[in-house]
């Protein structure tokens, strides 16, 4: 009852992580073994999410999606999301020289007003958040290459000098009338991120 679960209004940072090549790299493998390793995956990148604050929203699939601002919010949501995405990214790339199966993931991170809430059905509620900026970090992790993190200006406007952001040329984004302005970012590799 301290928590408003209620739907309401709120600015949040949303993060997709997924798997790139997910069907070509396993199609090989018994499904026992596929849940092992998106379990494994899983459960790494939740624990980075938590590490920065953040809430794991739900899985679809191969992909992680992660809020940064509800049900409670605070200043650096955006920072934390930030960081929070370029250690995935670190993490992956660790892990990877020393795997059996080691594959690339791609990253999405849009930070705005979204709504927030409890959805779904009387048997069965999802506290979950909608919106179009929701839609545009999903877009932005489709579109971002293996190893990869794109942002939106949303995200861009809270980064202190420690990230380093490369402008991308105006991206034409499905649901988008307009071309949207997304940002590539990584970390200065003598910096640690802006951290929780």
């Amino acid at each position: 009852g301290k928590i408003d679960l209620t739907g309401r209004s709120l600015d949040v940072g949303i993060l997709f992580c997924d798997i790139r090549g997910f069907t070509s790299l396993t199609e090989q493998m018994d499904p026992q073994r596929v849940i092992e390793f998106l379990n494994c995956h899983m459960s790494l990148m939740t624990k980075v999410a938590y590490e920065h604050g953040g809430v794991v929203d739900k899985f679809v699939g191969d992909m992680v999606m992660a809020i940064f601002g509800a049900p409670n919010s605070k200043p650096d949501d955006a920072a934390r999301a930030a960081a929070c995405a370029l250690d995935m990214l670190r993490v992956r790339k660790q892990l990877n020289k020393d795997a059996k199966n080691p594959f690339e993931i791609g990253i999405g991170l849009a930070f705005g007003v979204i709504i927030v809430g409890c959805m779904g059905s009387k048997k069965r509620l999802n506290y979950t958040v909608l919106g179009e900026r929701v839609n545009l970090a999903a877009r932005l992790c489709s579109m971002a290459p293996a190893n990869t993190l794109y942002i939106d200006q949303g995200v861009r406007q809270y980064l202190d000098s420690t990230f380093i952001v490369a402008d991308l040329p105006p991206l034409k984004v499905k649901g988008f009338n307009d071309p949207v302005q997304a940002f590539e970012l990584s970390v200065d590799k003598n910096q640690s991120a802006g951290a929780p």
